[in-house]
């Protein structure tokens, strides 16, 4: 996108943007540019959050990110999220940072907490759910279940009246969120799920995802210890993510794959509980 552009009005109609606040939408849409870090901040102006942004954002400076150490060390030294002029990769990083600061916080002091040279498992598996993440909230075991099994069919097709009922996605990865700006036929991402009450479940979307992200901040450090804690995701089965969906649709294993690709040792408990 050439600098100064005007963000395309198309850019956030894909359903997975409603986890972004309408009026967050509305300001992006209003501006008359594509919006520059120093005007993001204000972007999530008066949105509702588990805890307040304690962060700003500034333009990327590639030498300076080298001699900083990395991104998450140089954000720490500045408070400021460093941030690519006119990347929708980045402008969606910010709108995550901005609308779910605490769980963000999180996986950044995780990534703090590694080796600056050399990740192990939890600097891993947090980097799959920044870049990857959909936040899957359900009241129901049974839908986490069939994920964990990969039993697509059953969960997207038999059951989807019931997945309406009792199941959110929320999509936190910001680089899944920009390919789903024009989503390729085999988009995956990577779930993490996390079981909810009933009445948690019938919250307003702002009042849920408050809660989400301070629960999640919150007990992620003591679970997200390895990639495995996470789900592929085939997200354009989620009910209303993609057109033509019929049960032909997800019986097509080249998508919705049945078996893992690698084979792993069980993991107790595969989902963390929230209420």
């Amino acid at each position: 996108m050439n600098p100064g552009a005007r963000l395309p009005l198309h850019s956030f109609e894909h359903p997975a943007f409603s986890v972004l606040e309408p009026r967050v939408r509305a300001r992006l849409l209003a501006l008359g540019h594509f919006p520059q870090p120093h005007e993001l901040r204000e972007l999530g102006a008066g949105v509702p959050n588990a805890i307040e942004p304690w962060f700003d954002f500034a333009v990327q400076d590639r030498a300076q990110l080298r001699k900083g150490g990395g991104f998450d060390r140089l954000l720490c030294r500045t408070s400021a999220v460093p941030t690519r002029l006119d990347s929708f990769h980045d402008l969606l990083g910010a709108l995550i940072w901005l609308h779910f600061p605490a769980l963000k916080t999180a996986i950044h002091r995780t990534q703090l907490a590694g080796h600056s040279l050399a990740r192990g498992p939890s600097e891993n598996a947090a980097t799959h759910l920044d870049e990857s993440g959909v936040l899957v909230l359900s009241c129901d075991a049974a839908i986490f279940q069939a994920i964990a099994a990969l039993n697509w069919v059953h969960v997207f097709w038999d059951k989807r009246a019931e997945l309406r009922q009792t199941t959110r996605f929320l999509v936190f990865g910001h680089g899944l969120l920009d390919a789903l700006r024009d989503p390729h036929p085999r988009l995956m991402g990577k779930a993490l799920l996390a079981r909810v009450t009933p009445e948690r479940l019938s919250l307003n979307d702002s009042d849920f995802r408050v809660f989400v992200d301070g629960e999640l901040a919150r007990r992620l450090p003591g679970f997200l210890n390895e990639p495995a804690r996470l789900v592929p995701l085939p997200v354009l089965g989620v009910p209303g993510w993609s057109t033509n969906q019929a049960r032909s649709y997800y019986e097509d294993e080249n998508y919705f794959r049945t078996v893992r690709q690698r084979p792993r040792a069980p993991i107790a408990n595969e989902w963390l509980v929230i209420e």
